[in-house]
């Protein structure tokens, strides 16, 4: 039985051996690694609304009151891709680049790297950021809403405005959005003497000097976001316990900027009659718009008295009222 099965197991063998030795290579392999890097995107302004402080969406503001400016900006890298943003106001016939100025432009920054919302410029004067009002959204996410609160200054000027909006985020990218309101007419008259006296006046006598204030003059100041006039007028006449110095149609009331009354050629304004409303005088038209939005526009007005002879003695009273309004 041996002898038998032995030629059977080689030959099988031989088989197998052969097989493996007429298989070809057909392929050799290597690896190289590879990478690809996405540049950064720009960031998007979706949005700019403005509101008042009860919400409110307004398209008209008044200066020196605070409005809050809603700019919704996404990203798709998320909200902390951005840089800053950048807030350009601008009155009508200025650009966003112009200089800063009272009148005609501000520039507010929010930086993400302060998380604060600050006034550029114009400084030291009355445009403002109220920084508790302002808001930074979740900057985890892609789209959120910046709120600024601002005020615009006082002398602001009237008419359409502007405010650019850019948002710089990373790689120096940016998006720029505009939008447009009207700023409304503002004016302020603050006066420095609120009483005045004519003191110990003889009937007959004529352009009485005040004696307090002592410098004979009533002072005040006037701020104005356009071209604006100064008028004056009184609540009625001269009168006491049933007397009256009759002002309505005399020159017995009169006011001038310097201190003398019968001087009607010098460089300034001519004296003026002062009456009764609804008469009213207006020595100062046409003004030029403030410039000094702290300050003012600085007037002093010098008032004089005249009293008819047979005047009964006596103290009279009256108001004299001074406005401003619009050119």
């Amino acid at each position: 039985m041996l002898n038998k099965t032995l030629p059977i197991i080689l030959s099988l063998t031989l088989l197998i051996g052969f097989s493996i030795q007429i298989v070809p290579v057909m392929a050799v392999q290597e690896q190289a690694s590879g990478t690809l890097t996405v540049g950064a995107v720009s960031p998007e302004i979706l949005a700019i609304n403005l509101y008042n402080t009860s919400w409110a969406e307004v398209t008209s503001i008044d200066p020196y009151v605070e409005y809050w400016l809603n700019v919704t900006i996404r990203h798709n890298n998320t909200l902390y891709s951005l840089e800053n943003i950048t807030y350009y106001f601008y009155a009508d016939g200025y650009s966003w680049d112009s200089a800063d100025d009272p009148n005609t432009h501000a520039t507010f920054l929010w930086d993400n790297s302060t998380k604060q919302y600050s006034l550029v410029g114009p400084t030291s004067t009355t445009w403002g950021v109220n920084t508790a009002n302002c808001r930074v959204p979740d900057q985890s996410q892609t789209q959120g809403t910046f709120t600024l609160a601002f005020n615009a200054s006082k002398v602001a000027l009237q008419g359409t405005w502007y405010v650019n909006v850019t948002v710089w985020g990373a790689q120096d990218l940016s998006n720029s959005s505009v939008k447009s309101f009207t700023v409304n007419f503002y004016a302020e008259i603050s006066l420095t003497d609120t009483s005045f006296t004519f003191s110990n006046i003889q009937p007959g006598t004529a352009n009485n000097s005040l004696t307090s204030p002592t410098d004979g003059d009533i002072d005040f100041a006037v701020i104005c976001n356009a071209q604006y006039n100064v008028s004056y007028y009184t609540n009625g006449n001269w009168t006491t316990n049933g007397d009256v110095i009759d002002i309505t149609n005399t020159n017995y009331f009169i006011g001038d900027d310097d201190s003398n009354p019968t001087e009607a050629t010098e460089t300034g304004i001519d004296p003026f009659a002062i009456h009764p409303t609804p008469d009213k005088v207006t020595p100062y038209a046409n003004q030029a718009v403030t410039q000094d939005d702290i300050n003012g526009d600085a007037f002093a007005t010098y008032l004089f008295q005249t009293v008819p002879e047979g005047t009964a003695s006596g103290t009279y009273t009256l108001t004299l009222y001074i406005e401003v309004v619009a050119a």
